[in-house]
């Protein structure tokens, strides 16, 4: 995601913020026992389980197709809070880089006039 545009996509309705979810295991009934015809056991006691989900925070980004103008799917991507700041925090190291580079190159400048 180029960040840089995230108002602009937003205000457009082409990206937002969604909650999204997963079934991680479907439920499963009880069964004491199952026999076949003859008589034999083929499958032994299970215990019932419940239905398990995974509930999670996806970002929606609309797609169109540049030929005929018709809609994609949508693209959907997991984040956490966590990864956004990460993310957030890896751009500020890179300007707090950036602006120690241009700080000390403005001095090389100073010097270079002295010349």
């Amino acid at each position: 995601m180029n960040w840089s545009n995230y108002s602009s996509l937003k205000s457009a309705g082409n990206v937002s913020f969604a909650e999204d979810k997963k079934t991680t295991r479907e439920a499963v009934e009880a069964v004491d026992e199952v026999r076949d015809d003859d008589g034999n056991i083929t499958t032994h006691a299970v215990l019932a389980q419940a239905k398990e989900e995974r509930e999670f925070v996806v970002l929606v980004t609309k797609s169109w197709n540049g030929s005929t103008g018709e809609a994609n799917a949508d693209s959907k991507r997991e984040y956490s809070l966590s990864d956004l700041e990460r993310e957030k925090a890896r751009y500020d190291s890179e300007v707090a880089s950036a602006q120690a580079q241009s700080d000390e190159l403005a001095k090389a400048i100073i010097d270079f006039k002295k010349v």
